[in-house]
């Protein structure tokens, strides 16, 4: 009996943000397929995922997954600048609280060898040492990152012991009062969510945007990678950054479900005529308060509720009728409306089941 994909599936960490997402896909493909990474035939890959830099890889047997958590992964390619190291471990539902946080380490003398010991202790935690050396980037689950917590309390009370000459034991009451700050700092959540419609809310809906992040005191960065953004949201409290992030996806979710887009194609039309189309699409724009007009590379994408894409489209139209000579053989032509989101969630979204 085939094992679950659940047991066949490993989290990959640290995923560098090098190339596309679809070549960068390849390239773990190929990675956990090598005899460097002691893995083996891989069923499927899941990246992006609503992580940053994290990739769900599943592999045919379970023994080839179990047998890459035994070894060092580092990603290595003639296109990269470097060697990148990763930090796997294996799927749980756990891993859908992904937690990123900054830690201040400036209490610790050895900071570099605590970081090789933290990594040692919790494998599913990614910890890398930021540039001023005095706090330490960590990644993960939620109760994987408690741990660590944990465990980083538990080292700065058994120094103070130490110092104090006193034992950790007669020191319980103090491990429990550092533990409120001992993980301070932004900690963030991410998500994925279509580019064409992140554009249109900044665009028509910024206040409902801000709404969502001002109502808990929340910071926003976006990255878009082709049809998809990627939405880091970050505060000082975890319950209150993913209270911020359900509300964005909402506002996500609301938007698409009524946007439509038509894309006016330029065809073979020279210069002139590509000109005009887009001059006709900025006149007309102005008359529309829920209209985005997109500017592509073969063409101009209308988006916007279906009855005022439709009807935007049919004036581009008539513009272009009325102009002496400018409906050639091969110049612009108009598809047909369809809605706007993600060609195909189930790539961006799936998870093992």
């Amino acid at each position: 009996m085939e094992p679950p994909e659940e047991s066949r599936t490993l989290v990959v960490c640290g995923v560098p943000d090098l190339l596309s997402t679809s070549r960068m896909a390849d390239k773990l493909f190929i990675h956990f397929q090598s005899v460097r990474s002691r893995g083996g035939d891989v069923q499927a890959i899941q990246y992006p995922t609503s992580f940053k830099g994290v990739a769900f890889v599943t592999f045919d047997s379970k023994q080839d997954a179990e047998r890459v958590l035994m070894h060092d992964q580092v990603m290595e390619d003639r296109e990269f600048p470097g060697r990148y190291p990763l930090t796997v471990f294996r799927f749980s539902l756990d891993v859908f609280f992904f937690v990123r946080a900054e830690v201040d380490m400036s209490v610790f003398s050895d900071r570099h060898q605590l970081v090789q010991t933290l990594k040692a202790r919790h494998r599913s935690v990614r910890v890398s040492l930021q540039p001023s050396s005095l706090a330490v980037m960590v990644e993960g689950p939620f109760l994987a990152i408690k741990e660590l917590r944990e465990d980083l309390n538990q080292q700065v009370q058994a120094g103070r012991d130490q110092a104090r000459g006193k034992s950790p034991k007669s020191r319980v009451t103090l491990e429990a009062m550092a533990s409120e700050g001992a993980l301070g700092g932004s900690q963030e959540c991410s998500t994925w969510v279509d580019t064409t419609v992140f554009r249109y809310i900044q665009r028509f809906h910024i206040r409902d945007l801000d709404h969502c992040l001002l109502g808990h005191n929340m910071g926003i960065k976006s990255e878009e990678h082709d049809d998809l953004t990627l939405i880091t949201v970050s505060g000082t409290v975890l319950a209150s950054v993913r209270a911020a992030l359900s509300d964005l996806e909402l506002l996500v979710a609301t938007r698409q479900s009524v946007l439509c887009a038509q894309k006016i194609d330029y065809g073979r039309g020279d210069e002139r005529h590509i000109e005009a189309l887009l001059r006709y699409c900025t006149e007309i724009n102005k008359l529309y308060d829920d209209v985005l007009v997109l500017h592509r590379e073969s063409g101009v994408e209308v988006v916007g509720p279906a009855s005022s894409v439709k009807t935007f489209c049919r004036l581009v139209e008539s513009k272009q009728l009325s102009s002496a000579g400018f409906l050639l053989e091969g110049s612009s032509h108009t598809r047909s409306i369809s809605h706007v989101g993600p060609r195909d969630t189930s790539s961006y979204h799936s998870l093992p089941q």
